[in-house]
């Protein structure tokens, strides 16, 4: 058994590290040669300067706190991946800052509008609720481009940047995406308030901007944002602080004459501080030229090296198999990978570019990995739970029916061979479009889980589970030979899924690596086995085990990559 073992981890590293195999590979050097050419623009921008009240601890070991820009300039002895990290920390630092300031605002806007549906005026009223909708709607530009760059940041691998860094900053990207689908709804619902007050419906529409603007805020957690600053504790904020809505109504009181009614007053202060955001924190720190330049050579992103296909096919294959409707029933799936807590809603928001082309393909890797972690270690559970019930037969000293249960057990292991047939050659597919990545963990889990796909394999085809040695004979001495053939048998593979060294080592990483919560197609082991109804309990193996080549490889498209 032992040599058989070997073999097959030998086998299965060999066939994922070695490269005749590997048939892609990105350098390191050519992966952080991209982002310093990018470093270095973002680090020569003015914007930084508007930031200088901001500055970072970049080095634990120090008090010592420096300005921004003097972290990031090209003449900064500190390495790339924590110039980057100082900009995931100051971003998300001032990112919240203006989340808050959107949030007070609209809410201050929104209360004011209530005030007059309360006192029924009715002409001031649906002004300030025509006001609320058009400034929410404003403000999708400018979080767009907060989200640009955030998504930006969480595409650079850093651990290929620093492999021996463990944790790493987490940009914001998902908490500004929120702001993104609230000003989009906004638009697509494209309220018209007419100002029509006999008209009932008119009062109606308009109260509902009303709500839906609370139901927003009360939706988000204004802890979270908290939260991402305590996180970001390397910041020093060198100024005093100050709340721009309270800044604002001050003024607004201290105007002698006040010919502006208030909420419109705030939406134009909006307005105008959408613009400033979108110049200060988006223009003028380099990242317009960086997400839009038309210029690719200035920020060409590096390109994986095929042999037999370009990168161009890769990331049209990877679009395509996003239309594929399986993607829709994952989408509360998440995955962990460098810290960062990733949907499968996010890894295809977008599409695949040769921007985000390089975690991409690790994230579809890793999603892949972890579902079929997840169901070999159901299958095992189950199997396991069907050999239980037959030894609960045997002690019962029923030898026909110990013999005939068995006999459909592995008629129906055996018949689901093509399953694993499938998830092996799926994730061999998968990693060589990666390539080489000895980054994480996720390398050795793939190996590990590999293996344990090619030893159960092996196990099943090895003559232990075949029906020949079940074969059942009239006469008594037959039977009992058959009976203890039988029995050696289930034991031996019941040893073999319970106690697989490789599969406990891989079970420590998996709940770390994967949040899988109720997955479309599940297994459910049952509470009791009931004789008559056996059949019917191995049978579910066979259609789970076919559910799950249409489910988790057809609907999601992966066959285009075999």
């Amino acid at each position: 058994m032992l040599p058989k073992i070997f073999y097959s981890i030998f086998y299965t590293f060999w066939i994922l590290t070695t490269k005749c195999f590997v048939s892609c590979k990105i350098r390191q050097k050519t992966y952080e040669k991209y982002y310093s050419v990018v470093m270095d623009h973002i680090s020569e921008q003015v914007g930084w300067d508007s930031m200088q009240h901001l500055e970072i601890k970049y080095d634990f070991s120090t008090e010592i706190s420096t300005k921004i820009k003097d972290v990031i300039c090209k003449e900064s002895r500190v390495v790339l991946p924590k110039k980057f990290e100082a900009i995931i920390h100051i971003l998300n630092y001032t990112y919240t800052d203006v989340i808050h300031t959107f949030i007070d605002h609209i809410s201050a806007i929104a209360k004011r509008c209530q005030e007059y549906y309360d006192f029924n005026q009715g002409d001031n009223f649906l002004s300030c609720t025509v006001s609320l909708q058009s400034v929410v709607e404003n403000s999708k530009t400018m979080f767009e481009q907060l989200y640009n760059v955030m998504n930006y940041l969480s595409n650079i691998d850093l651990k290929t940047l620093a492999s021996a860094k463990k944790t790493f900053s987490i940009p914001i990207v998902d908490e500004i995406y929120t702001f993104v689908e609230f000003a989009t709804l906004k638009i697509q619902q494209n309220t018209q308030i007419f100002i029509d007050l006999n008209d009932p419906k008119t009062k109606e529409d308009a109260y509902e901007v009303i709500l839906d603007v609370n139901r927003f805020i009360k939706g988000i957690d204004n802890e979270s944002y908290q939260k991402i600053k305590e996180k970001n504790s390397l910041i020093v904020y060198n100024r005093k602080s100050k709340c721009l809505l309270e800044e604002n109504l001050k003024d607004y009181n201290a105007r002698q004459n006040k010919n502006i009614e208030l909420s419109y007053y705030l939406c134009e202060w909006l307005n105008m501080y959408y613009n400033e955001i979108s110049t200060n924190f988006y223009k003028n720190l380099g990242f317009e030229q960086v997400l839009e330049s038309k210029k690719e050579g200035i920020f060409k992103p590096p390109i994986y090296s095929y042999e037999n296909i370009c990168q161009k096919q890769i990331i049209e294959q990877l679009n395509a198999i996003t239309k594929e409707s399986g993607w829709k029933s994952l989408k509360h799936i998440n995955i962990i990978f460098n810290g960062q807590v990733i949907s499968v809603d996010r890894i295809f928001r977008h599409p695949t570019d040769r921007i985000n082309f390089h975690c991409k393909i690790q994230h579809v890797l890793r999603l892949i990995k972890c579902i079929y972690t997840e169901i070999l270690f159901k299958y095992c559970k189950y199997v396991i739970c069907l050999l239980n019930f037959c030894e609960t037969v045997y002690v019962k000293n029923n030898d026909v029916a110990y013999i005939n249960f068995v006999r459909q057990i592995f008629d129906a292991v055996n018949q689901t061979t093509k399953m694993f047939d499938i998830m092996y050659k799926t994730l061999v597919s998968l990693h060589n479009l990666r390539g080489e990545y000895y980054h994480d963990h996720i390398n050795s889990n793939l190996i590990s889980l590999c293996t344990l796909i090619t030893n159960l394999l092996e196990e099943i085809k090895s003559g232990n589970c075949l029906m020949a040695v079940l074969d059942t004979k009239s006469d008594n001495n037959n039977m009992k030979v058959t009976q203890l053939d039988a029995t050696t048998c289930v034991r031996k593979f019941f040893e073999f899924l319970k106690y697989n060294k490789l599969k406990s080592s891989l079970n420590k990483t998996h709940e770390k690596h994967c949040r899988l919560r109720n997955l479309p197609l599940d297994i459910d082991i049952p509470e009791s086995i009931y004789t008559d109804k056996f059949s019917s309990a191995c049978n579910k193996l066979i259609v789970f085990s076919e559910n799950v080549i249409k489910v988790y490889f057809e609907e999601l498209g992966l066959n285009k990559f075999n």
